[in-house]
């Protein structure tokens, strides 16, 4: 179905737990805490019911059913684009691509489990015969079904890395039983975004050396289960919508999740029990959402060098030379983001279950350039500002009738009205100068994998050793003798990551569906 924005908020009065800062909240789609935010999700799927927004929002499936763009599936590199187009409208339509956790991104993120469900299956440790592949089936279809938010919850707490068995002891969520009813666990999930609004919550693992079976689950839980706290940071929000344009329209609410002795149904559970397994396997998961996260960092490039646009038109300083050069910097960080989302498409290959994927190194590596330049882009936009990014009336100064004519004066730019000089600068202000913006620069740059790890997981997901392509052309040109093709453990872990992105399972090649 096409869920309706009444409906959802009607859904999320169901009893959850939920605590904004000090505040419990006693129902997330009314308190003022929350409301906002759910209400811009009630906007999205409301958004997607009308007529002149059908073709970009929506599909028919085979079985004549309309849905959201946000279960799409994608079997061509035509089909990929159609989505990311959606992805973009959507970015674009709310908050100006600074809620990262709309939940077609959420649900993104359960695509690797539909692809190719019988690994999961077959890896785990603990649940024979539970029929896990069926359990990954049947809760995609209920989710599709249903228009439901599906919240990503992988990061488990940090440890003390001068303790061996750090991870082992940690308070990271653990099976502590089972029974013919499901699993029993007890632990924390240490942030997630988003996850107050959501209707289940998706659990994962990032693996860390030293984990345990009993750490490894994947699945999905109701986020009203009996036993389960949503804790949230303190809210970033600001309430003024005229002052603050963006920030006032919600806040994501990053979260811990607190399980006491939660029992989860088997029809939830996707895979438990296997350190193996999660080495490398689950990076499948967030390929989507990283594919999605750099989809979004090249919307938030494009409004970065449009306010840089505005403001040094307004200004008069955007035909200096001197200025031109730095605003050129700014594009051409956008195009260059831009450019890997475009490349990522056109270098794409077919996954085990014939979906159509975006090359993984072209957009890992868009995501490492974004995150390396965004902080020198957003310095250089704020020079460009000068005074003007921090430095302008309040509404309520600006209606003063004794001092608007000097505001007026003071912000005469070449181009448009005085007050455009305030509009643009609010929003500058949000993006960049706030609690709310400067929570949203965190995200980025923790979203998924920080950079550091970003780097080190794409260095061993790909053959970039001796054996690698890069190395074997030098090694030509280079005269040099091939090496042996004793595998190494390292470049073993890599052919196996790249036979499941490339369809290959048991020496077979997955074909593409027409």
């Amino acid at each position: 179905m096409l869920r309706t924005g009444k409906q959802y908020l009607e859904a999320l009065n169901d009893g959850r737990v939920v605590w904004v800062g000090n505040t419990r909240i006693d129902n997330v789609a009314t308190h003022p805490l929350t409301r906002d935010y759910a209400q811009r999700t009630a906007e999205f799927f409301d958004l997607h019911h009308r007529k002149d927004l059908q073709d970009t929002l929506t599909f028919v499936d085979d079985k004549g059913e309309r849905r959201s763009m946000m279960w799409f599936i994608h079997r061509s590199k035509e089909a990929l684009v159609k989505k990311r187009k959606y992805h973009e409208f959507i970015m674009k339509e709310f908050v100006a691509a600074s809620m990262p956790r709309t939940p077609d991104s959420q649900n993104y993120m359960l695509v690797t489990y539909i692809d190719d469900p019988e690994p999961w299956e077959r890896a785990s440790i603990g649940a024979e015969g539970r029929g896990l592949a069926d359990n990954i089936r049947n809760f995609w279809q209920y989710a599709m079904d249903n228009d439901l938010v599906v919240a990503p919850h992988f990061v488990d707490p940090q440890a003390d890395r001068a303790d061996p068995n750090a991870h082992a002891n940690s308070p990271a969520l653990r099976i502590i039983a089972s029974n013919d009813e499901g699993i029993v666990v007890n632990g924390v999930k240490a942030i997630g975004t988003a996850s107050a609004f959501g209707d289940f919550l998706h659990m994962g693992v990032f693996f860390r050396p030293g984990a345990k079976g009993d750490q490894i689950i994947y699945g999905v839980c109701p986020a009203n289960l009996k036993g389960i706290t949503i804790v949230c940071r303190e809210s970033v929000i600001n309430d003024d919508p005229v002052e603050h344009p963006l920030s006032s329209q919600g806040d994501e609410l990053d979260s811990t999740v607190i399980f006491e002795n939660v029992t989860i149904p088997w029809k939830y559970i996707f895979h438990i029990g296997n350190p193996e397994h999660a080495k490398l396997y689950p990076q499948r998961v967030f390929d989507w959402g990283h594919y999605y996260a750099l989809v979004r960092q090249a919307v938030r490039a494009e409004l970065l060098a449009g306010l840089a646009i505005l403001m040094t038109e307004h200004l008069g300083t955007a035909k200096i030379d001197a200025v031109q050069v730095r605003l050129a910097r700014i594009v051409a960080f956008q195009q260059t983001t831009y450019a890997h989302v475009i490349a990522s498409e056109d270098q794409g290959f077919y996954t085990p279950g014939g979906l159509y994927k975006p090359d993984i190194q072209l957009f890992n590596w868009g995501r490492v350039y974004f995150l390396q330049n965004l902080g020198p882009m957003v310095d250089e936009l704020i020079d460009l500002c000068g005074r003007s990014a921090i430095m302008f009336p309040t509404e309520q100064q600006w209606q003063n009738p004794q001092m608007r004519p000097w505001f007026e004066k003071l912000n005469k730019g070449a181009v448009g009205e005085p007050y455009d000089r305030i509009k643009i600068a609010r929003v500058i202000r949000d993006l960049y100068l706030t609690d709310w913006g400067g929570r949203l620069f965190m995200f980025e740059n923790f979203n998924g994998t920080p950079l550091g790890t970003l780097l080190s997981l794409t260095m061993k997901r790909a053959e970039f050793t001796g054996t690698g392509q890069f190395a074997s052309f030098a090694r030509k040109v280079c005269g040099l003798e091939a090496v042996c093709d004793e595998m190494t453990e390292y470049k073993a872990t890599a052919d196996y990551a790249k036979a499941q992105d490339t369809g290959r399972r048991e020496g077979v090649t997955i074909q593409a569906a027409e």
